[in-house]
């Protein structure tokens, strides 16, 4: 479905990626690991086509997608629903509105159409009784699951994308934020996590890839991941050795 063919990227001639390969089937569930800088957000822009590859190419379902217009992007990213570690909620309008917000924009939905869907959507991560609260008083946990419930309001995507979901959540809210990915996934739809946290990686992923230097050093399983000698996964697969045990719900 997702494929990388030789793609290479940089910032301002700071190189990112170098001749990245790698695919992914239809509903995998794929966390992408690495250190800070090594191009794991990189790659979930790419896929969505908000910026391009300096050279080489991906696919989408089979369709090369690196020199499409932006109009013609609209049809791949209708494929993926993505959310950004900061979940950009707008600040002036309450969870109901963000919820509602592209269900007006994109859809002919009356006023009592939207506001049941926003419910439904509510009560899929478990957040109705928020409706009417404004994000500056939402927890970090309550917020990400709005920005989920966005992310679904318009279309059923065939993959969810997330940009470090658990990042600066308790360990509490990681794992309630773990588990609605799990619940989702189990309607059909793949999604590939970037994070740089083994244990919530764990929890949500069947396939593990791990960059460094701008390509996959590690491609496969979890228990292939907490065996290898590799010294760079051996640093980050030691942090499970400091977690405690977590038994959240949501």
């Amino acid at each position: 479905m997702i494929v990388f063919d030789r793609v290479t990227f940089g910032y301002n001639a700071k190189p990112i990626l170098n001749e990245l390969s790698f695919q992914v089937d239809p509903g995998e569930k794929i966390a992408i690991l690495g250190g800070s800088g090594e191009g794991k957000t990189t790659i979930l822009k790419l896929i969505v086509g908000l910026i391009r590859p300096d050279s080489g190419r991906i696919l989408i379902e089979g369709e090369d997608i690196t020199h499409k217009t932006e109009e013609e992007l609209n049809d791949v990213r209708r494929k993926f629903s993505i959310v950004f570690q900061a979940g950009a909620l707008f600040d002036s309008l309450t969870v109901k509105e963000n919820v509602a917000f592209c269900l007006r924009e994109y859809t002919k939905m009356t006023e009592d159409e939207i506001d049941a869907k926003v419910r439904e959507l509510l009560r899929l991560v478990d957040l109705e009784p928020a409706i009417h609260l404004m994000p500056a008083e939402l927890s970090g946990g309550m917020h990400r699951r709005v920005a989920i419930a966005r992310s679904l309001a318009v279309h059923k995507p065939i993959m969810m994308l997330y940009d470090e979901a658990t990042a600066g959540l308790d360990p509490v809210n990681s794992d309630n934020i773990c588990n609605l990915i799990v619940e989702l996934s189990s309607f059909g739809m793949g999604h590939m996590m970037v994070t740089h946290k083994v244990v919530d990686a764990l929890k949500v992923a069947d396939r593990f890839l791990f960059l460094e230097g701008g390509t996959v050093v590690f491609d496969g399983g979890a228990d292939e991941l907490l065996a290898s000698s590799h010294p760079h996964i051996r640093t980050f697969v030691d942090e499970l050795r400091y977690q405690p045990k977590v038994s959240g719900k949501r």
